[in-house]
């Protein structure tokens, strides 16, 4: 069976994560994939996938439609055997080019890993699109895939399709793993800076701790809108640091080395419907974590080295919870892996995605 996943990601983002951890499950499963997306190049060197790339525009709110348009001519123009493959589709996509699959009788299931979380006109743009694309599932009778069962609620509000499976995000525990802590109490956050995922109350919560005189430092890594001002405040202040995206083995080493992982994002529906990566990468690399609560954040087990506040108490409950953390505790730190490695694995979305995949399959 071949695999055609058709992604507005690019595969390089720290965003992509999951993605990459699900494509090497299908593979570890014996099944041929083909990625179709904007990257100019992916790294596929000792990997066991096929890549094929797409131009897309450069201009942002035009990238997923210009290159859903190439994504039509690139099947248009390529032979395949619709007996023996299966189109994994991203939302952004979906709503251009589920028709020329259908038309190609190429069966495809929808693949959301989040809904919209721009604000303003394009996540308007954006909104317009995931909920065509949700329709054509619906329509169709197609298998949608989301992240949580606070996401599969929400399409079956929205859309009222609910033939949907849940890919839980995981993470790689033998990436992801402690490391010897800084001396100093440190906080890290990584992945996009942007103001709307709640940044700047880490930053003020930093500023608050060393105005209380506690010594903590916190550590932001990424890029965003916010990144040139998360910079001019660095620049001032010795105890936050801004470091640019990087490769996710380095970000793995950079987090291990801190002690409170900070989930910051509001209770705004993207986050809410949310399996954040960062949290599993936090535990999995025996950090405590502290973050803003409600559902998408939620552990679902109360745990003393996992604490949530209410948005308008963060400052508060997070100040009381510094002056309190013993930098030297490695018993929460231990807890925090050894759930990581119980319950934070890639094995239930690799399965659930792989059963869709063949039931669909068997259906068409």
């Amino acid at each position: 069976m071949k695999i055609l996943w058709f992604t507005a990601r690019s595969f390089s983002d720290l965003c992509s994560t999951t993605q990459q951890a699900l494509i090497h499950g299908l593979l570890n499963e014996g099944l041929e994939v083909q990625l179709i997306n904007g990257d100019e190049h992916v790294n596929i060197e000792n990997e066991r996938f096929s890549h094929t790339t797409l131009s897309k525009s450069s201009r942002r709110g035009f990238q997923s439609s210009s290159l859903s348009k190439n994504m039509i001519q690139w099947l248009d123009t390529t032979a395949l055997d619709s007996s023996k493959t299966i189109a994994v589709v991203e939302w952004r996509v979906a709503r251009r080019i589920a028709p020329m699959l259908n038309r190609l009788d190429i069966s495809w299931v929808l693949m959301d890993r989040s809904p919209p979380a721009d604000a303003g006109l394009f996540g308007w743009l954006q909104w317009r699109s995931w909920r065509k694309a949700w329709s054509l599932a619906l329509k169709q009778d197609v298998l949608g895939f989301v992240v949580s069962p606070a996401h599969k609620r929400f399409v079956d509000l929205k859309i009222g399709h609910k033939k949907t499976s849940i890919l839980p995000a995981g993470v790689d525990v033998n990436l992801f793993k402690p490391r010897k802590k800084l001396e100093v109490l440190t906080m890290v956050y990584h992945g996009r800076l942007d103001r709307h995922r709640g940044i700047m109350s880490a930053v003020m919560l930093a500023h608050k701790a060393r105005q209380e005189g506690l010594e903590i430092n916190l550590k932001l890594i990424g890029e965003g809108d916010a990144t040139t001002d998360l910079q001019s405040i660095a620049s001032e202040v010795d105890y936050i640091e801004v470091k640019d995206k990087m490769a996710q083995a380095k970000v793995a080493q950079e987090i291990a080395a801190c002690h409170i992982g900070v989930l910051p994002m509001p209770n705004r529906t993207a986050w809410v419907l949310a399996s954040p990566l960062k949290r599993s990468e936090y535990l999995a690399s025996g950090l405590c974590v502290f973050g803003v609560d409600h559902e998408g954040h939620r552990l679902g087990q109360e745990k003393p080295w996992f604490v949530l506040a209410t948005q308008k108490d963060f400052h508060e409950v997070g100040l009381e919870y510094l002056k309190n953390f013993r930098i030297h505790e490695k018993a929460q730190s231990q807890e925090a892996r050894t759930f990581a490695e119980q319950h934070c694995g890639w094995d239930e979305a690799i399965t659930n995605l792989k059963d869709g995949i063949h039931s669909t399959m068997a259906d068409s």
